[in-house]
């Protein structure tokens, strides 16, 4: 399943590129899909202090944190990790989880497009596809709110947060 949002916040590129590991989520999420279970981001950082390619990458919620390997570093354009391992509920059912993130300049900001790529660990899982297709996209938006440090409720609607996709594959 692919879930893709694109965004574009005031920032420029390389005043953006620091947010993708490095920041902490302040806002408070007015979405029901966190209050129903969804993981909700509070930071995410890099533990061994560099990003590279092969560096370590951790997404932390308020539930446990997802531990990713960096597989693209191109600063800043262009961010590409995989999940290794995850103490969070969908441990059992998620078999992979990967991101990738790509900034371009428009007009005096940034255009973000994040991409997740995720696959269950086998076909009766699949049954949770527009749960985790629909946690994902929250997930999304709600990142990308946080960025920008505007409340929540002035990210606009769904239709304002950019373009989604749901496919499987």
């Amino acid at each position: 399943m692919i879930v893709r949002t694109r965004w574009t916040v005031p920032q420029s590129p390389d005043d953006m590129w620091p947010a993708l590991c490095d920041s902490s989520m302040e806002l408070k999420p007015r979405c029901p899909v966190f209050y129903l279970g969804t993981p909700q981001p509070t930071e995410c950082r890099l533990p061994d202090g560099e990003g590279a390619v092969g560096a370590s990458r951790q997404c932390v919620s308020e539930q446990g944190v997802v531990r990713q390997r960096i597989d693209v570093w191109e600063p800043p354009a262009r961010l590409s990790f995989h999940m290794e391992e995850t103490d969070l509920c969908f441990r059992g059912i998620v078999e992979s989880l990967g991101d990738t993130f790509e900034l371009e300049p428009s007009g005096t900001g940034t255009r973000i497009t994040r991409t997740t790529t995720v696959s269950v660990r086998n076909r009766f899982a699949a049954v949770f596809y527009p749960a985790l297709w629909f946690g994902l996209k929250s997930v999304h938006r709600f990142v990308f709110c946080n960025w920008q440090r505007r409340p929540v409720g002035a990210c606009g609607s769904w239709a304002d947060g950019g373009v989604a996709l749901f496919a499987l594959g």
